[in-house]
């Protein structure tokens, strides 16, 4: 039996609905995650906050004997006590905001799914849910970005009692990476959205 060009085949659908599987565990751990973040945050003692540095050392005791030796530090965990109002809202926002933009992510990964799976590939809705997802990523990269630089920033001036000098900040290039293929894949939807509909109209 033969399939049409929109129609999958059974292996394909099993691999569909496994993806939605994986979407729902994906979720769960999305949740338990930003519940974990949340409860390290908003008793606002002893948080702790990953921070990048760049051109920074510190002794570590791994030398012969126990003796220190000097390493190089890209990154590290303080710990804030009583942050001050607005680092204390970068982080809480960042984990619920990041949180929140991977569930939607993952409800749109899985109603695209549901639609492909229907052989509906190339149906308005679908060109819908990939335009969507781009925005999500993009605005929840953005929003996060712009909250984990502001918690990093804070709980340095914090522990440092506003002494530390530098503004501290990284990019994740693979997100920008991430972005742009589904602004790519998003264009190529309405491309073929468009070609469906102008061949249904020469029928």
């Amino acid at each position: 039996m033969s399939t049409s060009p929109t129609t999958l085949s059974r292996s394909d659908l099993i691999g569909m609905y496994g993806t939605i599987g994986l979407g729902a565990i994906g979720a769960a751990l999305t949740v338990w995650a930003m519940i974990a973040r949340l409860a390290e945050v908003l008793p606002e003692r002893g948080i702790p906050v990953l921070v990048p540095f760049s051109g920074e050392t510190a002794a570590l005791p791994i030398g012969p004997g126990g003796t220190d030796l000097i390493v190089d530090v890209d990154r590290a965990v303080v710990t804030v006590d009583d942050p001050a109002a607005a680092t204390f809202f970068a982080l809480v926002a960042q984990p619920i905001v990041t949180g929140l933009a991977v569930l939607v992510g993952i409800v749109l990964l899985c109603l695209f799914c549901v639609n492909l799976a229907r052989g509906r590939a190339f149906a308005a809705s679908t060109v819908r849910i990939v335009t969507a997802g781009t925005g999500v990523l993009m605005a929840g990269w953005v929003l996060g970005w712009l909250f984990q630089t502001m918690g990093v920033n804070g709980a340095l001036s914090a522990v440092s009692d506003y002494e530390y000098d530098g503004v501290l900040f990284e990019t994740d290039f693979a997100v920008i990476f991430g972005i742009l293929a589904l602004g790519a894949i998003s264009a190529a939807f309405q491309i073929g959205h468009r070609l469906q509909r102008e061949n249904e109209g020469l029928v």
